[in-house]
């Protein structure tokens, strides 16, 4: 009697089955895991270019705030210095 020759009901052929298809299984779990890794590692750099995005755009807001504030002083020097101009004119 051969290896083959085993019936379905053989023990050690069950045995042997069960065997690979754990083997199988716990392929698909590493393949899996070493998804899972890959795809936390993307997460954290996307997680910390997103920190970083937000750092720097607030940065940039108060930039815009400053420079907003600096044009409106320069605006009301120029005003002043048209009225000025104006009344320097105007002197007889």
């Amino acid at each position: 009697m051969t290896k083959d020759d085993r019936g379905d009901l053989d023990l050690t052929k069950q045995l042997e089955i069960k065997e690979k298809e754990t083997h199988a299984l716990n392929d698909v779990v590493v393949n899996l895991k070493n998804i899972i890794d890959s795809k936390e590692a993307e997460m954290t750099a996307l997680v910390n270019a997103n920190d970083s995005h937000r750092q720097l755009n607030g940065e940039l807001r108060k930039e815009l705030d400053q420079v907003k504030e600096d044009n409106k002083k320069l605006a009301k020097q120029v005003q002043d210095l048209e009225i000025e101009a104006k009344e320097m004119l105007q002197y007889p």
